[in-house]
């Protein structure tokens, strides 16, 4: 089990610095509540943490946090539009007056080891939480900058020290964000070395008493300077672990607030044609680069020798296309496109009359199903539109194209057991098969009609190879507790884009993604 911690404060400053230019006053909060929704999917233990105002660390220092501009104000002013809408979502939303949501995602984690059998994730950009990470993979971070997994060998990659020393490296370097200053003229590099050597800031000050020749005069008189400013520097860089949070609520299932009238009784969001076409256009290239990834995936010399040439495929797609609609349908049979005059009628069967059959009832229905937040991690109805026409492209139905995609950062990718039956589906292959199965390995064989029989072996040597995660964030993923299904997935879906990448257009599915 695992509880996702979301820092809202670090998620909501970059989106709203970059919202600068949008005509819309609320583009901050909205992309806020997008990009929640987002890291909340597949996560059914989620908590929002946020700061609350003025925080202690003010009472320890006028400094801190002096350099942030008034305009913040407006800032302010979106995170609680944002917090209403979550709220609203069934989200638990913590604030405690006086402290920071770094504070609260301290003691939610604390508590969480303490008291539960599970792992924690924190999605934050702020350097401070990476002093939370554990050796043994209970607690790591998602980071908002670039989506990766920072575990405990992460940190030490990227700074030179490990999580238990980031408190003391933070003071050494500074914080600028918060405006703290550290020691004067020791930077990241001369700040690792110096913890890396002596263990910690205490080990540093200890030693620079006993023997102060073994520092350079500049490094020794920036230790003496900085160590009468240490307790207030630390002080400010310690998270709290006590605060009081109603840890209880990220258990309870998140059921939004009038969930049932969202749709029913009118309560959905009014969006301009304009405004939805252009977020459809933003949301879709999304999709698109998934799909064009697949450029770039070696095919195997002897895969390529086994697979159809181009000018084949394209006789087979004119000869396997229906014939044009029959002017002879009765009248029964026909049913309006679209609400009006009735031109451009077409034939449709009883089952699909849910459906929609053209781009306006297709933005209404996706606007309908966003707000009834059963798709909600998609971000907006432009996105959740964007997923039903890429489902209608493989001929699937609104509902079915809605559960087909998973969202793995932010990047749509098609279930791999679809990819299969897509391929089963379209006639084109005498058999799909599975050959093997094991936490080692996964072997696939599939025969494209008129075709010799082609196979491709997946081990999972290949997927530690391509994982770059770290080995603590392996073992918390789908890989390391389903290694045998996700060796399945990898194989049969690379197997089906290599050898019919006309069906399913070089999609990757979400265990390629992870």
């Amino acid at each position: 089990m695992n509880a996702l911690l979301v820092d809202l404060s670090s998620l909501a400053h970059p989106i709203y610095h970059m919202s600068g230019s949008d005509p819309n006053p609320d583009a901050t909060s909205i992309k806020i509540v997008e990009r929640v929704r987002a890291l909340a999917t597949g996560q059914p233990h989620v908590a929002i943490c946020c700061d609350a105002g003025r925080s202690f660390r003010h009472d320890i220092s006028a400094d801190y946090k002096a350099q942030r501009p008034e305009s913040e104000a407006t800032l302010q002013h979106q995170i609680a539009i944002a917090i209403e809408t979550l709220k609203g979502d069934g989200f638990p939303v913590w604030m405690v007056k006086g402290f920071e949501a770094d504070d609260l995602l301290a003691s939610a984690t604390a508590q969480i080891r303490d008291d539960v059998d599970c792992t924690v994730t924190m999605a934050t950009a702020d350097k401070d939480l990476l002093q939370l990470v554990t050796h043994d993979g209970t607690v790591s971070v998602h980071s908002l900058r670039d989506g990766s997994t920072v575990d405990w060998d992460a940190v030490y990659v990227k700074f030179g020290v490990y999580p238990n020393q980031m408190r003391d490296y933070l003071a050494l370097v500074g914080d600028a964000s918060d405006n703290i200053k550290g020691a004067k003229g020791i930077g990241a590099k001369r700040a690792a070395e110096l913890l890396s050597n002596y263990g910690s800031l205490d080990g540093i000050f200890k030693e620079l008493s006993a023997h102060g020749t073994k520092f350079t005069p500049a490094v020794a008189t920036a230790l003496r300077e900085f160590q009468q400013r240490l307790p207030t520097v630390r002080e400010l860089l310690t998270l709290r672990t006590e605060v009081p949070i109603p840890l209880e609520e990220i258990w309870r299932p998140r059921v939004p607030v009038n969930a049932d009238l969202a749709v029913f009784d009118g309560d959905v969001p009014e969006t301009s044609d304009a405004q939805i076409t252009a977020d459809l256009e933003d949301a879709m290239p999304t999709l698109l680069e998934v799909q064009d990834a697949a450029m770039n995936d070696p095919v195997p010399p002897s895969i390529q020798a086994a697979m159809p040439t181009p000018h084949q495929d394209a006789a087979a797609v004119r000869s396997d296309s229906p014939p044009p609609p029959s002017s002879s349908a009765s009248p029964a049979e026909i049913v309006p496109a679209a609400a009006g005059n009735g031109k451009n009628a077409v034939p449709i069967d009883f089952d699909r009359q849910l459906e929609p059959r053209n781009y306006q009832e297709a933005k209404l229905a996706a606007t309908d199903m966003f707000a009834a937040r059963l798709f909600s991690q998609w971000g907006n109805p432009a996105a959740v539109l964007a997923i039903i026409m890429s489902g209608r492209e493989f001929g699937i139905s609104m509902m079915a194209s809605l559960r087909a995609f998973d969202n793995i950062d932010g990047k749509p990718a098609m279930k791999a057991d679809l990819i299969r039956a897509l391929v089963l589906k379209s006639g084109k292959v005498e058999y799909f098969d599975v050959i093997s199965r094991s936490d080692k390995e996964s072997t696939w064989a599939i025969k494209r009609t008129g075709r010799p029989e082609v196979r491709l072996t997946y081990t999972i040597d290949e997927a530690k190879a391509a994982w770059s995660k770290g080995e603590n964030a392996w073992k918390a993923s789908g890989w390391g507790r389903h290694t045998p299904d996700m060796l399945v997935a990898r194989a049969s879906s690379k197997l089906a884009r290599l050898v019919c990448p006309d069906v399913i257009h070089g999609l990757y599915c979400g265990e390629e993604l992870e």
